[in-house]
Parts: structure tokens; C-alpha cells; sequence
């Protein structure tokens, strides 16, 4: 019987030690019960304490294993972004590398092409202030300059007007001289002025040295330097003029006197004996037969 059910009516009056005794009894089971529960409930605080301590570690182990991947996932991420801005840096560099050396081969070719154009104008400007120059040589009438100088001005950076015009110019200079020269000496050699003839011949001869009429000027140069005594120079023009196949009869005639005065006394013979015989006619043919006898009688011995 439990302390809680109600004594039978007939049953003795329990002692009060009874009572305290049973309340004891009581008392002590539900301290009992009590402290089993207070072991339960500790067992489960314990058991709740390690899953949730195990739990926290999990969960720390998570977010060591998240901040981990969390911080490999930004260094690849930093990885992956700073090597693509390096690519992107790199072919950019690349690029503005490349542009920077074309531009620094375009700066060189616009410098050379602008030296060149500046040498070209300054080449142009020297030839416009040399063309001036020569232009009023030629106005001015000094002919002699002007041909003098036809070199150094047809060298100068001319146009291919202005080339042509002085070509003509300077040819047309020289023909002037030519002809005043021969002109000049002609009539002075005509008028048996032979020292006027000498100079005025040569002065045309140094501007034409070829050709049939220098072949003429040499013919009338070398009679009157053999009159005048310079039989030398006389020799040696008459003997251009005959291998310019010159149309005077009379050059190897005066070629026999200027090599008999020079004491070339075979070679005069033989040019007097050609005068003859080529000029039968001729007023000095007579002329040169005796002087051809006269220097065969001197070359034989005894007489």
C-alpha cells in the first residue's frame, strides 16, 4: 500500500513516525525519480553538449573547408583575372609597340623625305641664282664667259627648259665667236695682215677644232704664221688642215716652205714635187718645181 491510498476504516491510526516515515519514503522516491531524471536530462545535456560540440566542429571544419575553397577560388580567380589583363596588357603592349615602331619608321622616312626635299630645294635654289647668273653672262653679251661657264651650269639642278634654252644659248655663243673670229681673221688675211689674222684664227679655233671649216681656219692660221716667220706652228697647222682634207690647193705648197725653213729639206722636196704634179696649172706650180730642183741640186754631194 502506497503512501498516497487512503488507511481502511478499520485499520489503526498510524503513528506519526509512520507518516514521517512513509513522507520519508515518498520524499526519497521522488528524489530518486528526480535525480534519474536530473541523469537522464544530464545524459541528454551531455549527449545534446557532444552533437552539438561535434556539430560546431563540423561546422567550423566546413567553414575552414569554405574559407578554404573560398580563398582558392579567389586566387584563382586573382590568377585567372590578372593573367588575363596580362594577355590583354601583353597584346596591347604588343600592339602599341608595333605602332609605336612604325611610327618611329614612318618619322625617319618623312625626316629623309623631308632632308631630300630640302636638299632638293636648296639644290633648286643654288640652280635658279646659277641659272640668273648665266642668263646675264649671256644678255651682257660676254660670249667667252658664258662658254667658260656652260659647264658648271648644264651640272646645276636646271629644269628641262631652261637646260635646253642655255644648250642652245651657249651653242649659239660659240658660233658667233666662231664666225666673228674666222670672219675677222679672213679679212685680215685677205688684206695680207698676217699678225691680225693669227690671233683672230686661233681664237676661233679654240672654240671648233673639228670638222671642215676648222680644217679652212687652220689652213689660213698656218700660211700666215709661216709669213710671219713662225714656221713651226705654221707646219703643224697646215698638216691638220690637209688630214681635214682641206679645199686649199696651195697648203702643201706653203707646207714645203715652212719644212724647208725648219730645215726639213727631203720633206719640203717631196711636198713641192706633190704641189706640182697635183696642181699642174696652178700660178705657184712653176714655183715649186724650182725650189724642188733647187733643194735636189743642195742635196747632192759636191755642189
Amino acid at each position: 500500500m502506497s503512501a498516497a491510498d487512503p488507511p481502511p476504516p478499520d485499520a489503526p491510526a498510524p503513528s506519526a513516525l509512520e507518516v514521517v516515515a512513509v513522507e520519508l519514503e515518498s520524499l526519497r522516491r521522488k528524489v530518486d525519480d528526480n535525480a534519474a531524471l536530473v541523469r537522464r536530462n544530464q545524459l541528454a545535456l551531455t549527449e545534446l553538449a557532444d552533437n552539438v560540440g561535434k556539430l560546431v566542429a563540423e561546422q567550423r571544419r566546413r567553414e575552414r573547408l569554405l574559407s578554404l575553397n573560398s580563398f582558392v577560388a579567389y586566387v584563382l580567380f586573382t590568377v585567372l583575372l590578372g593573367g588575363g589583363f596580362l594577355l590583354l596588357y601583353q597584346s596591347r603592349a604588343d600592339a602599341l609597340v608595333a605602332a609605336r615602331d612604325r611610327a618611329r619608321r614612318d618619322r625617319d622616312v618623312e625626316k629623309r623625305r623631308a632632308d631630300d626635299l630640302a636638299t632638293e630645294v636648296a639644290a633648286r635654289d643654288a640652280a635658279s641664282q646659277q641659272a640668273l647668273a648665266y642668263w646675264k653672262l649671256l644678255e651682257s653679251g660676254q660670249r667667252d664667259e658664258a662658254i667658260a661657264r656652260y659647264g658648271d651650269v648644264q651640272g646645276a639642278a636646271l629644269t628641262p627648259t631652261e637646260r635646253e634654252l642655255f644648250a642652245a644659248r651657249e651653242k649659239q655663243a660659240r658660233t658667233e665667236i666662231i664666225d666673228s673670229g674666222y670672219l675677222a681673221g679672213l679679212d685680215a688675211f685677205r688684206a695680207a695682215r698676217y699678225k691680225d689674222a693669227i690671233p683672230m684664227l686661233e681664237r676661233a679655233l679654240g672654240y671648233e677644232q673639228e670638222g671642215p671649216r676648222a680644217a679652212q681656219m687652220r689652213y689660213y692660221l698656218g700660211v700666215a704664221l709661216v709669213k710671219t716667220g713662225e714656221s713651226e706652228d705654221g707646219a703643224r697647222q697646215l698638216e691638220l688642215s690637209l688630214a681635214g682634207l682641206v679645199d686649199e690647193s696651195d697648203t702643201r705648197y706653203y707646207l714645203a716652205i715652212a719644212y724647208e725653213k725648219l730645215g726639213r729639206l727631203d720633206e719640203a722636196r717631196g711636198e713641192y714635187d706633190k704641189f706640182a704634179t697635183a696642181n699642174p696649172k696652178h700660178p705657184l706650180s712653176v714655183a715649186a718645181r724650182r725650189k724642188s730642183a733647187a733643194l735636189t741640186r743642195r742635196a747632192r754631194p759636191g755642189n
